[in-house]
């Protein structure tokens, strides 16, 4: 069951981190076609953590960073409660 949760937490981390990057997506490239979709969905999936840092720096927004790294470390947490049970 721990393991499932982890799993969800890490899952509402790439969530929020997609929510971000299509953000910047649209804010880029206003025009934006299946192509950037797709090379943005690829960057998105190698630096999910590091995405929702641009909001912060950029408009001052907190709440996708703390989100992200708040669901990272309880994904990180239940995850080694599980691996120890």
């Amino acid at each position: 069951m721990l393991k499932i949760l982890s799993y969800i937490f890490y899952a509402i981390a790439m969530i929020v981190s997609l929510l971000v990057s299509f953000q910047i997506l649209s804010q880029t490239f206003p025009d934006y076609g299946i192509f950037h979709i797709v090379i943005g969905f690829i960057g998105t999936a190698m630096f999910f953590p590091l995405i929702p840092v641009y909001p912060l720096i950029n408009d001052g927004e907190w709440l996708y960073l703390l989100i992200c790294y708040a669901s990272i470390l309880l994904g990180v947490i239940l995850g080694n409660k599980a691996r120890r049970r």
